[in-house]
């Protein structure tokens, strides 16, 4: 699914690097939270991020870092490992690009895990 609108919450999964990058419109879909959480579902396949209060189980969105880029970057091996451990399609090296939707008036937004692009394949020559 090709969709670049910016009403269209997305995120990157980079399973070599451990890091999920969560792109700026998906967090103003959010209301420009200075904390998220991100909470999976493993039986549904979903990742779903929320806004948050300052909690040990919460990120801080860094506005001054991403003020000039496009998005906010998360770093977590563990978790990443996890993902993929729940999704057995997704390559240890692989990038997978995820579409998501805004649940209950724009309170969360999930994202199916299932179906999931895999983005940046590397041309082995």
């Amino acid at each position: 699914m090709k969709n670049n609108s910016l009403d269209t919450p997305m995120i990157v999964i980079d399973s070599k690097n451990g890091r999920i990058r969560i792109h700026r419109n998906t967090l103003h879909l959010l209301g420009n939270p200075e904390y998220i959480q991100l909470l999976v579902n493993p039986e549904r396949l979903l990742l779903i991020i929320l806004p948050s209060k300052r909690l040990k189980t919460a990120n801080a969105i860094r506005w001054d870092r991403i003020a000039e880029s496009k998005s906010c970057e998360l770093y977590s091996k563990i978790l990443v490992h996890q993902l993929r451990s729940i999704c057995p399609n997704w390559k240890a090296n692989g990038k997978y690009r995820l579409y998501g939707s805004c649940v209950t008036n724009g309170l969360l937004i999930q994202f199916d895990m299932s179906s999931a692009e895999e983005v940046g394949k590397e041309v082995i020559i």
